[in-house]
């Protein structure tokens, strides 16, 4: 789902819009290794949107070369990404986001599809929710009001602090691309919808590496994170799948999501969506 992130930022950026056209070829030759989608295809014509439905690593990255250096690392910034979220819980990592000569143009493709970094699920689900929120990131909490820490620290809804990510246009043109995820025919997990309602999501599948060889292990981390209704969010949720050997994130968490999801609509009333989900190109 780092996709999401770095497609909301081209459109930010003004750097493209949902329609925008590329060329997909079945191979990325880049640098050092080439890039592969997680499909075998031919020369593919995809919209920015397609890109975003069918969960496209080519089409990210070429969408990202559109970025001048460094500006996709101050959006990942912004977002939240490589610093603690201080939610109040001892142990929490920073993730990793590379900086300085660490950021090689190697580095930049990775990133821009999700290799190469590493976040805890608190910054994730935080930075969707961001365009969730109408392009502005509030910091998480775990306490509605305000607490104390042992050190004397506040924290809680009543301090935390907002900002603006990405433009409130760019985050309402991110959700539409989103709903075509779960669009039956043109994206990747139409088993994350809720029925009766307009929902925005993106799936994830990581290669988990293994401490004794410092090398991949053939296991995944799956996920699948979403917002709903996506013309009025009331939830940002966040299934995440560890070990997994069964499926990427629209299989093993995708199912999970909608379940949470449509609990969560009920048992707080949301009103039925009444207008139509997203119907954006994702071909040309």
């Amino acid at each position: 789902m780092q996709k999401v992130l770095t497609l909301s930022a081209v459109l930010d950026a003004g750097l493209g819009t949902p329609r925008q056209q590329y060329v997909v070829p079945p191979v990325l030759d880049r640098q050092d290794r080439p890039i592969h989608d997680h499909w075998v295809h031919g020369v593919e014509h995809l919209t920015l949107a397609g890109i975003l439905a069918k969960s496209s690593n080519i089409g990210t990255v070429l969408a990202a070369d559109r970025f001048r250096p460094g500006q996709l690392r101050r959006y990942l910034t912004a977002f939240g990404l490589g610093r603690r979220t201080d939610v109040g819980p001892r142990g929490e990592t920073k993730g990793l986001l590379p900086k300085g000569a660490a950021w090689t143009d190697q580095v930049d493709d990775r990133i821009a599809f999700g290799q190469s970094l590493s976040v805890n699920a608190v910054q994730m689900v935080a930075a969707v929710n961001a365009l969730a929120n109408d392009g502005v990131r509030i910091d998480p909490s775990l306490v509605k009001g305000t607490a104390t820490l042992d050190d004397g620290t506040p924290i809680g809804t009543d301090q935390v602090e907002r900002r603006r990510v990405v433009s409130s246009e760019a985050a309402w043109q991110t959700a539409l691309m989103m709903e075509r995820v779960l669009d039956p025919e043109d994206g990747v997990a139409s088993i994350a919808s809720v029925p009766g309602y307009r929902i925005a999501g993106k799936t994830g599948t990581a290669q988990r590496v293994a401490e004794e060889c410092g090398c991949y292990d053939g296991s995944h981390t799956a996920s699948f994170v979403g917002f709903g209704p996506t013309d009025d969010p009331r939830f940002t949720i966040y299934v995440v799948v560890h070990d997994s050997r069964t499926g990427g994130g629209s299989a093993v968490a995708g199912p999970a999501f909608a379940k949470l999801m449509s609990y969560s609509l009920r048992r707080y009333g949301v009103k039925r969506t009444e207008t139509r989900p997203s119907q954006l190109p994702v071909e040309w």
